[in-house]
Formats: C-alpha cells, sequence, structure tokens
C-alpha cells in the first residue's frame, strides 16, 4: 500500500538498542527511507537505530545520515522501499505572519507515552498507539529561545511524563513541515516547543544530506502564507519540471547587476512599494526573480542586523483573499506578480491591503509584464492613487541580458552539465527511468545545439531546450528520430504521463491522443476547485472527440480516473486543484492538439456548457499569449468567440489588453474577421453582431491610441468618453457588417437597385444622345458622373453608421433625388412621355426613390464598409520556426 502523504502516515516509530539503555521516540518521514527525528533518541552511541512506519508490523535498520547535537536534531536512512514507499519529499515552511485573526492551524502525530496500551490478543504485550495532537502556533512565542510554542487544543496527559515518546514528532501547518518537537513545557500544561525548520536547513549539512536522499536541495516557504502564494514544483523526471524556473535545474547566466537593483530597491527604507520588472516571454524575468528571492532568504550570519527575507509568487486563484496577512509579516517580504497585466483586479486588492499604515515589516511587490508599451506608465499613476509607495523603480531585462558576454555555446554547456546533474540526482533518489541507457549524461552529443548555434541569436531558453533534448535523446535513443528538439521533450513528457497513467488505468486502456488534448485542456482553462477540474474533463473530453459524432456520455469513473491522473502528474503547487504543463511546451502541445482535431478542438472547447466564466477567461488568455509565436493557434478561439459574442468577446478584449500593441492588434483583427464571418451566415442575429463589430472596433481604436481596451468594457454601448478620461473614438470609423438576408430579401434589393441603376444610365445616355447636355464628347461625362454619384452615395450611406453632424448626411439623398429627376426632366424634353401619363417630374420621382431607398441597403447586404489596410507586424519569435 503507497504511502502518499499526510501527517499522519508520515509519522514513523524510532526505537534505540544497545549501551545497555534503550531509547524510543516518534520520527517524521521527508521522503522514502529518510526520516528526521531528535538526536537523543538515537543517541548516545553505539547503538542500533531501527524504525517503523505505520503499514509494516517489522522494524527496519536505519543508519544516523546527518546529526547535530546543538539543535538535537537527526537524520535517519532506511530502505526506501520499506520504509514511505512512493511518498513524496516533504516541503519545508515556516511562519512568517501574526495576524491572530489568520492563525494557522498546525498538527503533529506521535507515540506519546500516555498512548501505550495492552494488546488485545496478548494482554502481557503492549503496543504503542498513535495520537495526533492538533493546536496553533503565535510564532512570537518562545522567540527568544528560538524555539515555537505549539499551543494544544484538546485532551492532554495526567502528567507531563506521558508526553515521553513524542520527541522527534514533525509539526505540519498548510502541508508544510515547519517543526521538529524537542520538549514538553513544564510551566504550562498546554505548551509544546518545537525547533523551527528554519534553523535545520540553517544548520551545516543538514541541507546537503536531504539533497543527496531526494535530488533537491530543500527551500523554506511561508506556510501561513500558501494559500496566496506559489510552491515550488515536485521534483519528478518529467520535461515540464526540468524546464520549470522556478525549480531552478539550470543556473542563472548573467544579470547580477540586475539582482543588485533589485536586492537594493528591496532594501529601501520605505514600508510598502511596487515596482515592474518587463521583458518577452523566454528572457529569464521568472528565473531571475527565483534566484533573488533564494538569495534575500538566505540565513544571515548572527551578528547581521538584517533579517532574511521571505514571500513568493502570488497565486492567481487564492482560495481566499486574506491579503492583509501580507501586512502581519515578521519578516520582510517580497511579493512577485506574474502577467500582471492581466491580474489588475487582485492587484487593486493587494495593494488596498497593504497601503494603509500596519505594524508588519517591509513588504515589496515587483510585477512581472510582457508588456514594454504604455501599460506600467498608467498603472504608476494608479497606484499612486492607491499610497501604494513611491512607486517609481522600472527594471527590463532584454533577451542578451543572460548572455553576459558570453558565447552561446558557454550557455549551451552549461545548461546541458546542470540538466545531466539534476536528473542523476533524480534517478538517484528513485525515480529512474529503466527505458535510459547507462553513461554519462553530460557527454551527450551537440546535436540541437549546434544546429541552433548556426541559425542567429536567440533567446536563452532555446539554448536550454537543445541542452535538454540532447541529453534526453543521448540518454533514451528512441526520441533519436525526432527532428525538432520540442519533439523530444514532448515524447519524454509522453512517457512521463503515460506511466502514471497505466498506473491507474486498465491495462491497454491508456489513449495516449486523448490524455494530451486532456493535457492542454488543463493547460487552457485550469481548475481552483475540483469540481472546476471536473469541469475541463469533461469539455476536454467531449472536444476531443467532436469530430467523430454524438456519442454516448463517458463512464463517470472513466473521467474521476482521468482527473487523478493530471492531478498526479501535474500536482498543485499554489492553492489549486492541480497544476498544468509548462510553457513553452504547452504552446507546442497546443499546436499538435489543434492541428489533429483540423483546428477545431480550441473552438469546440471554449464553447462547452460547464466551464465557468473565470475558465473560459483564462482560457482566451493562454490562447492570446501562446499564439504571439504562431497566429494560426487563436483561429479557433476566434471562430469561438464569434459564435458566442455577448459572453466571450468582452473576455477576448481583456485578453488584448495583456499583449504589446502590435500582438493585440493582431489578436483583435483576427476577432475581427472572425465576427465579420460570423455575421454573414445565414440565421445570424444582425444587432448582435453590429454591437459585436463596434466593441471590436473602439478595442481597436484603444489599442492604437496606447490606451487600454478594457476601459470599454464597463460602457460597452454607449458613445460616452471611455473611463480614462480620453476622447470617444472616431464613430464614422466604425464598422458595420453585413446583415444577414433571406435570398428573397437579397433578391428583391438587388433586383430594385439594378433596376434603379439601369434607368438613371438609360436616361443619362438618351440625354447626351440628343445633345441635351451639350455638342461634343463632353456631354457623354455625365454618364459616369451620374451614376458614380449615386454609388457614392450607396457607399456612404451603406457602409458605416452615419455622422449626423456631418452636412453631407443630410445633403447626399435630397441632391441625389434632385439630380434624378432633372436628368429625367431632361430626358422627357428629348424623347416625351404619352400625354396621358403624369408629369415628367412625378414619373421619375416615382421611379428614383424606391431605387434610391434599396441602393444602401444592397451596397451592405454585398459589400459592407470597405476595410481599411492594417500594417503588417512582426511576428514574435516561434520555436517551431528557428532552423534547429
Amino acid at each position: 500500500m503507497p504511502m502518499i502523504g499526510g501527517s499522519e502516515r508520515r509519522t514513523v516509530e524510532v526505537q534505540g538498542t544497545g549501551s545497555g539503555e534503550e531509547s524510543y521516540g516518534t520520527g517524521y518521514l521527508i521522503a522514502p527511507g529518510l526520516v528526521l527525528t531528535a538526536l537523543h533518541v538515537a543517541q548516545p552511541t553505539p547503538r542500533q537505530v531501527a524504525v517503523r512506519d505505520l503499514v509494516h508490523t517489522e522494524f527496519t535498520e536505519a543508519r544516523v545520515v546527518w546529526s547535530d547535537p546543538r539543535l538535537d536534531a537527526a537524520l535517519l536512512e532506511a530502505d526506501r522501499n520499506r520504509v514511505g514507499a512512493g511518498m513524496t519529499t516533504v516541503r519545508f515552511g515556516e511562519l512568517v505572519c501574526s495576524d491572530p485573526g489568520h492563525r494557522p492551524h498546525c498538527t503533529m502525530s506521535g507515540f506519546p507515552k500516555a498512548m501505550r496500551r495492552k494488546a488485545s490478543a496478548d494482554p502481557e504485550r503492549f503496543v504503542d498507539d498513535l495520537k495526533t495532537v492538533d493546536g496553533t502556533i503565535a510564532p512570537h512565542t518562545g522567540s527568544r529561545s528560538m524555539l515555537y510554542g505549539f499551543e494544544v487544543s484538546g485532551a492532554l496527559p495526567r502528567f507531563y511524563e506521558n508526553w515521553q515518546g513524542l520527541s522527534g514528532s514533525g509539526v505540519t501547518c498548510q502541508g508544510l513541515l515547519v517543526g521538529l518537537v524537542r520538549t514538553v513545557d513544564k510551566q504550562w500544561d498546554r505548551s509544546l516547543m518545537a525547533l523551527p525548520a528554519s534553523q535545520l536547513l540553517a544548520a551545516d549539512g543538514f541541507s546537503n544530506a536531504v539533497a543527496e536522499h531526494t535530488g533537491m536541495l530543500p527551500r523554506l516557504q511561508a506556510a501561513d502564507l500558501q494559500p496566496l502564494l506559489h510552491g515550488p514544483p515536485e521534483p519528478v523526471l518529467s520535461s515540464t519540471y526540468l524546464l520549470d524556473p522556478h525549480a531552478r535545474t539550470v543556473a542563472l547566466t548573467g544579470m547580477s547587476p540586475l539582482i543588485d537593483e533589485i536586492a537594493a530597491w528591496c532594501r529601501t527604507a520605505h514600508r510598502v512599494d511596487v515596482a515592474a520588472l518587463t521583458g518577452l516571454g523566454g528572457t529569464g524575468k521568472t528565473r531571475l526573480l527565483a534566484e533573488v528571492l533564494q538569495r534575500l532568504a538566505a540565513p544571515l550570519p548572527e551578528d547581521s542586523d538584517r533579517r532574511p527575507w521571505s514571500g513568493g509568487f502570488l497565486t492567481d486563484r487564492p482560495p481566499f483573499t486574506g491579503y492583509r496577512l501580507f501586512a502581519s509579516s515578521r519578516y520582510p517580504l517580497l511579493v512577485i506578480v506574474d502577467l500582471a497585466e492581466s491580474r489588475d483586479g487582485q492587484l487593486d486588492d493587494l495593494l488596498a491591503a497593504l497601503a494603509p499604515q500596519h505594524d508588519g515589516h517591509t513588504v515589496r511587490v515587483l510585477l512581472l509584464a510582457r508588456r514594454r508599451d504604455g501599460w506600467w506608465p498608467s498603472k504608476q499613476r494608479e497606484l499612486r492613487a492607491l499610497h501604494a509607495g513611491p512607486v517609481t523603480h522600472t527594471f527590463t531585462i532584454s533577451p542578451d541580458d543572460a548572455y553576459d558576454g558570453r558565447p552561446s555555446a558557454d550557455i549551451y554547456e552549461s545548461a546541458k552539465a546542470d540538466f545531466a546533474h539534476r536528473i542523476e540526482q533524480l534517478r538517484l533518489a528513485g525515480q529512474a527511468d529503466d527505458s535510459w541507457r547507462e553513461g554519462a549524461l553530460a557527454d551527450a552529443p551537440n546535436e540541437y545545439g549546434a544546429r541552433l548555434a548556426n541559425s542567429g541569436p536567440h533567446p536563452v531558453i532555446y539554448h536550454h531546450i537543445a541542452a535538454l533534448a540532447d541529453i534526453l535523446v543521448h540518454a533514451n535513443p528512441t526520441f533519436a528520430d525526432r527532428d525538432h528538439p520540442l519533439d523530444v521533450l514532448l515524447a519524454h513528457e509522453e512517457n512521463y504521463v503515460r506511466k502514471i497513467a497505466e498506473a491507474r488505468l486498465p491495462q491497454g486502456a491508456v489513449d495516449t491522443k486523448l490524455i494530451r488534448s486532456l493535457i492542454t485542456a488543463q493547460f487552457l482553462a485550469g481548475a481552483a476547485t475540483a469540481r472546476d477540474g471536473q469541469a475541463v474533463i469533461r469539455a476536454g473530453y467531449d472536444a476531443h472527440h467532436s469530430g467523430y459524432g454524438p456519442s454516448a456520455p463517458p463512464d463517470q469513473r472513466v473521467l474521476a480516473a482521468l482527473d487523478d491522473i493530471l492531478t498526479a502528474a501535474y500536482p498543485s503547487t499554489g492553492g489549486a486543484h492541480w497544476g498544468a504543463v509548462g510553457e513553452p511546451l504547452a504552446a507546442a502541445l497546443l499546436t499538435e492538439v489543434e492541428t489533429d482535431s483540423g483546428h477545431e478542438f480550441v473552438e469546440q472547447f471554449l464553447q462547452h456548457e460547464t466551464l465557468k466564466a473565470e475558465q473560459r477567461t483564462q482560457t482566451l488568455h493562454a490562447v492570446a499569449r501562446v499564439s504571439t509565436g504562431d497566429p494560426g493557434l487563436a483561429e479557433g478561439a476566434h471562430r469561438a468567440v464569434a459564435a458566442a459574442p455577448d459572453e466571450l468577446l468582452p473576455l477576448a478584449v481583456r485578453a488584448a489588453a495583456e499583449l504589446d500593441t502590435d500582438d493585440a492588434a493582431h489578436w483583435l483583427d483576427g476577432t475581427r474577421h472572425a465576427v465579420s464571418v460570423r455575421a454573414a451566415q445565414p440565421g445570424a442575429d444582425t444587432a448582435v453582431y453590429e454591437r459585436a463589430a463596434d466593441l471590436v472596433q473602439r478595442a481597436q481604436d484603444c489599442v492604437a491610441a496606447g490606451t487600454s481596451p478594457t476601459t470599454l468594457l464597463t460602457n460597452t454601448n454607449t458613445g460616452d468618453a471611455d473611463s480614462s478620461g480620453g476622447e470617444a473614438p472616431d464613430r464614422r470609423d466604425y464598422i458595420m457588417v453585413k446583415p444577414v438576408v433571406t435570398w428573397r430579401v437579397r433578391l428583391l434589393f438587388t433586383t430594385v437597385s439594378t433596376l434603379y441603376l439601369l434607368a438613371i444610365t438609360a436616361s443619362t445616355v438618351g440625354v447626351a444622345y440628343s445633345n441635351g447636355l451639350g455638342e461634343g464628347w463632353a456631354g457623354w461625362l455625365y454618364i459616369p458622373a451620374h451614376v458614380g454619384f449615386s454609388m457614392i452615395f450607396a457607399a456612404y450611406w451603406g457602409s458605416g453608421r452615419l455622422d449626423w453632424t456631418a452636412g453631407a448626411t443630410w445633403v447626399g439623398p435630397p441632391l441625389v433625388v434632385l439630380m434624378d429627376v432633372c436628368m429625367g426632366a431632361l430626358f422627357h424634353d428629348a424623347w416625351p412621355l404619352p400625354s396621358h401619363f403624369p408629369p415628367a417630374w412625378l414619373v421619375w420621382l416615382a421611379l428614383c426613390v424606391p431605387g434610391i431607398a434599396c441602393l444602401p441597403f444592397t451596397w451592405r447586404i454585398w459589400f459592407g464598409r470597405l476595410q481599411p489596410c492594417t500594417p503588417t507586424h512582426g511576428e514574435a519569435p516561434s520555436l517551431r520556426n528557428v532552423p534547429w
């Protein structure tokens, strides 16, 4: 029975024998076979130490691999297949806030003396039973003695000696290990004293001992801020994990001056301040700030008057918005907001909680943005109005900063060595791939790296992808037939997920293409809760099978198993139901899924009834972001928006606000085209698509003017000036899409308009032939002038929403009628009508007015507005377009 987490399941018995005395206590499983306990349980030596988890009945021999008498702590190593097999590596945390209203729940489990019971089968034998103790920790209690004061909730033993045996228990908070039980406070009947995990990580040799066993150096996280911050990814042997900048697999190159600048800004005197870090995707913004966090949080010398920092990346879907916690921090905090352009509402809530005077430590908020245009200056003005500090600093990262003057070959070789080292660590930690051949991974031939070096300068992420692909091909030659390095990474990812699926599905039931589609859906929509995850699974399942016609609903047990696979493959690091495959693999995966589905997967997925509005919003934002390198990826999203403009078009406009000006223009151009195509289909609601085209045009005007199109969404159907104080866009430039009419109406209007044009042409020809317009060739110029004036009138009145303040709008119709009647009167003089007919002017008035009324509608039906030429913008680089 595998053990997959939980405080109780990580609890083990620790028993020491020898030297004439025995010791007994509790231990906490950090990873399979690795136990943290109190040193006095495993001392004095020489003695044998044995451990037993809750699954097995027999003790397993263990050995001490690290100890610190000053901290009274030790690490024991046992057979990982017999103690904690299948368990994940624990995460370490510390308590950084002191807000009494949000004091986190803590728990520990152990084997205290008070829980010793007689075995029912054998009254002469005693068993040590498990006891779980719940409580809270006030971080300031015991701060001078450098211990946590754990205040117990619930039952207590009658005598404090009955706590014996609980020593070595792990104290957890929000799923993180925050402390190790050391002593019982005799003066307080409800207090236990625990050694903070931060002291363990600062001790000599502890982190290295954990890394040798688990493959990863342990890091401290803010346990009480865990619901609000992303944690580092779970160390697994997947392409997504190895490329994840939060995993810090590849050492950061260059950027030392920028790190120093950010650190200096953090240490300025202001209590709260906000800054921005801008740069293109793939230039290393996230990796840079992961390094900044690590350096700021490093333990400081004991004589230092500064305190180490805490913090992390703000999650975009927190389970609660208790941002006041940041204002009660005991440590200085650095809070990083990724993709800040698309998180205005969350930023407002965060800064509203921080801006008022508070008793906490320094807080710095750093916004990561891909946009390079006017987004940040306008945001600075908003933040100053919220009293969020001076808000004067801006940091910019360019694609060349990571090189620091080094040749690209050095970047590639360094990345290859780092990937090889991390993979070897993971294999030693029990994540070996049996299909890989033995050998030094760092000796992989320079295949993709050489191709990249010969194709010109590229962002640093390209060299990381090439290095990882070369290592994976060297380790598993079955990948050697892939021409593109992304295909190698996707093949390795597919192997990783398939092994998880095979462990959870019946033999032969793994549908690789279906799982690939579901991983894409997982990336696009996300899931904050289990119910959200179920919606994504169902929508992805139906979208994958949409091309096969109607089918019976899938078995709920199958959907649950698929949900379990995705959750296990990509566990959440920020309080959500699951994580997701990372970019740029997500973009490559989306390309494959869209191609296989005939570019219909995203369209079907977005329109599925199970998805929430938040999930549709995230999907559109994700597609807009990854399609900057391949605009064809956005076609399905544009069609879905056009199919449901009232619901999805505002979300698409919000997605445009996240992009640079050129990319936003591309996105809105595609949306406009899709809306026009959809409006021309039979049965489309004319009024709905006129509003849709109006909104798209106004959004394009905002992007061209350098303002955010989101200002339109609170006042979509009015002509007022936008909320930024600027003037409303020129209404004469609005697109009026072609109305959709039946063929009978189309035929009627076209016939009447054609007869009208033939009539005015014939009358003008007749007058010119009779020399009624003057002798010579000059009289014949009236023919194109007369017909052309009528066509100009039709184009003006039929193409767009009219500007009633313009004189041409009022003068045009009567002028056309007057010209037609005058030409008819001249025609009557040369070719008189029979005497019993009404006056000539009345006859021509009866003929021309219906024609003039039908002509603008006919123009609108057949042509609509002549679209202006859109300048071609440069496209963002695409990994698929690089000649590797």
